[in-house]
């Protein structure tokens, strides 16, 4: 009698600490998560101010080719100096737009750790909940299986003869 109340009580403690442990795991997932929601944003950021790097260093470019053109006595307005500016001026957009692509696309693999992080969180809440939900399952049958509420046991059992409403027959 007294070993299966340690081993009920052994099974509750024990469902108790895999519920804080899923729930410690459950805080580690959500801060992981939070870290990749600052790197997407981070990884924007960054994008952004590159961005604006080389497209300040294409202007830098294109005045200087301007001016070496200039005082070569071409005229940069027409001709094949315009198209050298232009062609010019499209590789740097091109080169613009692949580093506003990587930006956007690290974005979106931090953006999906995040939600695979929150998965994490739900999964381990969910598993804790049911250790400790088992844990008291097992320590019910446990005690019910020592004599707590098997055959022995039994507080609600009916006497002979005994009837809970008056004038019932038998």
């Amino acid at each position: 009698m007294c070993t299966a109340i340690i081993t009920a009580v052994g099974a509750v403690m024990q469902g108790i600490a895999a519920s804080k442990a899923a729930k410690a795991q459950a805080a580690t997932a959500e801060q992981n998560a939070r870290i990749a929601d600052a790197r997407a944003h981070d990884a924007i950021e960054r994008g952004g101010i590159e961005e604006y790097r080389h497209r300040r260093q294409m202007a830098l470019q294109q005045g200087a080719q301007r001016a070496m053109l200039a005082a070569s006595g071409v005229v940069t307005d027409s001709g094949s100096a315009l198209e050298v500016q232009d062609a010019s001026m499209r590789e740097g957009e091109y080169d613009a737009a692949v580093i506003r692509f990587n930006s956007a696309r690290e974005r979106w693999g931090h953006q999906v750790q995040a939600v695979q992080y929150r998965n994490e969180a739900s999964a381990a809440r969910a598993a804790g909940k049911n250790a400790l939900f088992g844990s008291f399952i097992s320590a019910g049958t446990g005690l019910m299986s020592s004599g707590f509420g098997g055959s022995t046991f039994r507080p609600f059992k009916k006497k002979p003869g005994y009837c809970p409403v008056p004038g019932c027959p038998g």
